[in-house]
């Protein structure tokens, strides 16, 4: 099943609605497309981030806020495309729900919007639209890839310095095992495929990652190469930084002396291979439970989840 992107054609025009409506308080009708469903799409042209601390690479933005309240973990987001777009790089942004309301932030912040629709820089796709758990993910990564594809046609790989890929999972992909197993999916085959051609930025706020399993939330780590964090840096994400996770938590909720004994345990039943208990986290909390019991190990998981929390949040 593909997804049919029906961009709006007079972006010149929409873009003066949209600083109308801000300042009148109207509201924008929804675009309505060939198959009949409802969506708002408007594209603008804005190059990405082009810190060097950046790159290109793809990094999992973790925000500690409430999903209830957008701005926190939003105006990052629209600071860091500001910078992309002063560097000369192409963005696609699929982070929000409401392609108008996004609009009509970005006047509020003073961003030029009108030269950047003009220009075709940044691509905004509402989340709910595009990126939802009723695709699989190979159609998902074709998708990015045909977005990609058009900008460089329609700018010209010339004059573009990149491309950066911003994107945020729709909220039903958190409701169900099955959903969350998709979305793991999508971002393993995401790494699989990754090549460097783009900087991918995948953002998610602790409330809503940390309502999945701790091994889908290691899954989903160990699919990027990076965790984000403020200041621009990026942390690379690994078995080691891992496995210091999982010694500290045994530590601190276990004691030393028992926490090592634990360790080696797991560690003969890893085949003296530690790095399996990051890369493999369901063989981990299953091995963990038959050597602890339940209860235990519960607790010994729970103080995981805390470290790993603070250790990944942006």
């Amino acid at each position: 099943m593909l997804i049919r992107m029906h961009f709006i054609t007079d972006h010149h025009e929409i873009c003066k609605r949209v600083t109308r409506s801000v300042k009148a308080g109207t509201v924008i009708p929804m675009h309505e497309t060939e198959t009949g469903q409802q969506f708002r799409l408007a594209t603008l042209l804005c190059p990405p981030y082009s810190s060097n601390s950046l790159g290109h690479s793809h990094s999992i933005y973790v925000f500690d806020s409430n999903p209830s309240r957008t701005d926190p973990w939003c105006n990052n987001i629209y600071d860091q495309i500001v910078q992309h777009i002063s560097a000369g790089y192409a963005v696609v942004y699929v982070g929000e729900q409401d392609e108008i309301a996004t609009l009509r932030r970005f006047v509020r912040i003073g961003f030029p919007v009108e030269d950047f629709i003009q220009s075709g820089y940044l691509t905004i796709i509402s989340k709910d639209t595009f990126y939802s758990p009723i695709f699989k993910a190979s159609v998902l990564l074709e998708q990015w890839s045909k977005i990609f594809s058009n900008i460089e046609k329609r700018i010209g790989s010339s004059e573009l310095k990149g491309i950066v890929g911003i994107g945020m999972p729709t909220d039903s992909y958190f409701i169900s095992d099955s959903s969350q197993q998709r979305l793991v999916e999508y971002e393993s085959l995401a790494a699989d495929k990754y090549e460097g051609a783009i900087e991918a930025m995948c953002i998610y706020t602790t409330d809503l990652i940390f309502r999945m399993p701790l091994r889908h939330v290691i899954r989903l780590l160990n699919a990027h190469q990076n965790t984000a964090h403020k200041g621009g840096i990026l942390k690379p994400w690994n078995t080691e930084r891992g496995l210091a996770l999982v010694r500290k938590s045994f530590d601190a909720s276990l004691g030393n002396n028992v926490s090592e004994m634990v360790f080696s345990i797991l560690l003969r039943d890893f085949e003296m291979q530690p790095e399996a208990m990051i890369i493999h986290p369901d063989s981990f909390e299953r091995k963990l439970q038959i050597l602890l019991g339940g209860t235990a190990a519960e607790i010994v998981l729970n103080t995981l989840t805390i470290e790993l929390k603070k250790d990944i949040a942006y």
